[in-house]
């Protein structure tokens, strides 16, 4: 099955998304922040990445542009909302920058799944 990286720094988010994607048959890597993600990406090369956009170390809007630079096809989904974001979307920024999808906390993991699996479902 498909290995995805989460990368997330609120630790609960996180490992509810590595417990229900791994429910579903993935594989899931996890980090707790843009640097320590994008090392796991190179040593592990995952199929899907999804990434909180306000982190420490590294926010996902960085770790989006340096995806795009380095692995272009890998799909991307970016997730953002609680109140440090309530004076700016940093959604639209998150897709101009190259997120495949994007989505506003709280997030549904049924629409989470139904994404995964669409963009992992794409031919080459």
């Amino acid at each position: 099955m498909a290995h995805i990286l989460v990368i997330e720094d609120d630790e609960s988010v996180c490992r509810l998304f590595g417990q229900f994607l791994e429910g579903e048959g993935f594989t899931v890597s996890q980090a707790s922040n843009g640097k320590e993600g994008l090392a796991l990406l190179k040593q592990q090369k995952p199929d899907l990445v999804i990434t909180d956009i306000m982190m420490p170390e590294m926010d996902g809007l960085e770790v989006i542009r340096n995806l795009r630079h380095q692995h272009a096809g890998l799909p991307v989904i970016a997730i953002s909302g609680g109140m440090k974001t309530a004076s700016v979307n940093f959604l639209p920024h998150a897709k101009k920058f190259g997120a495949d999808c994007v989505f506003e906390k709280p997030v549904s993991l049924t629409a989470l799944l139904a994404v995964v699996r669409k963009l992992l479902s794409k031919p080459d």
